[in-house]
């Protein structure tokens, strides 16, 4: 899964759709719901992450930290259900010239950006997955492309089952990101014409771009995939839908799968 929660702001009218407290259940049941194996989240701050964690389940444990120089503010991480899969390695790096320097970024980048990888062994299969999330910048573009450039290098140099999840500010299938991405050999999980994420709390529709990516390359099968438009008791989560995907890794040469039989590494239900 992928997952945008939207950051909590320091004040909001009455009856304001974006209020956390009043998200929070919502967020907390789609969590409870799905039980995503593997979850990247973005825009989490320091108070989020504790009621996150309680909706994720005991043997989740949430990987990286805040963007800033500090290590504060803003967060894009990745939760894993270790009972599922060992973490076997995992870093964060900033999207930047000198991705180990906390708080670095590109020159024009609006906000410092980072990645969490995280290698996996899967339990089950003995399968070593590398898994990668990650949150861009809203503009301009060209930080955009850079940021993809330092993925290729740090995060995405895998000969195996490898996953690239997030909020990529960038519409899926229409836009240059899309394309740099692409051009490095990963692949959509979800099907052509796949609905829009960002709906800015105004539900579904067909201007809703899709800007939350599930990629995969190597040898992976995508069983099921999808964006998941629940309103739990009339309350949207977050500006964003969630976006959800069962794969599995299958021998020989990698190609996009469909639905086919045998268990995944996802989440229980498809969007």
């Amino acid at each position: 899964m992928t997952f945008n929660v939207r950051r909590p702001l320091p004040r909001y009218r009455r009856g304001d759709p974006d209020a956390w407290f009043d998200r929070l259940p919502a967020v907390q049941r789609v969590l409870r719901e799905q039980r995503p194996a593997v979850t990247a989240l973005q825009e989490v701050h320091p108070e989020q992450v504790h009621p996150l964690a309680a909706a994720l389940g005991p043997g989740h444990v949430l990987l990286g930290g805040g963007r800033e120089a500090g290590g504060g503010g803003e967060g894009c991480l990745l939760a894993v259900d270790t009972r599922r899969f060992e973490v076997l390695d995992w870093r964060q790096r900033w999207l930047s010239p000198t991705p180990e320097v906390p708080g670095s970024r590109w020159p024009g980048a609006p906000y410092p950006r980072t990645a969490v990888r995280a290698d996996l062994t899967d339990r089950r299969t003995g399968a070593v997955w590398r898994v990668v999330a990650t949150h861009l910048d809203p503009w301009p573009e060209r930080a955009r492309l850079r940021a993809v450039g330092a993925l290729q290098t740090e995060a995405l140099d895998w000969a195996g089952p490898l996953l690239l999840l997030g909020d990529m500010n960038a519409p899926a299938g229409r836009s240059r990101t899309w394309d740099a991405v692409r051009a490095g050999g990963l692949r959509d999980a979800l099907p052509p014409g796949a609905p829009g994420t960002f709906h800015r709390y105004r539900g579904p529709g067909p201007r809703v771009p899709r800007l939350d990516w599930i990629l995969h390359g190597g040898p992976v099968r995508v069983l099921d995939a999808g964006v998941l438009a629940d309103r739990p008791r009339g309350r949207w989560p977050s500006d964003h839908f969630p976006v959800l995907a069962r794969v599995e890794t299958v021998p020989g040469p990698p190609h996009d799968g469909g639905p086919a039989p045998g268990e995944g590494a996802g989440p229980r239900r498809p969007g």
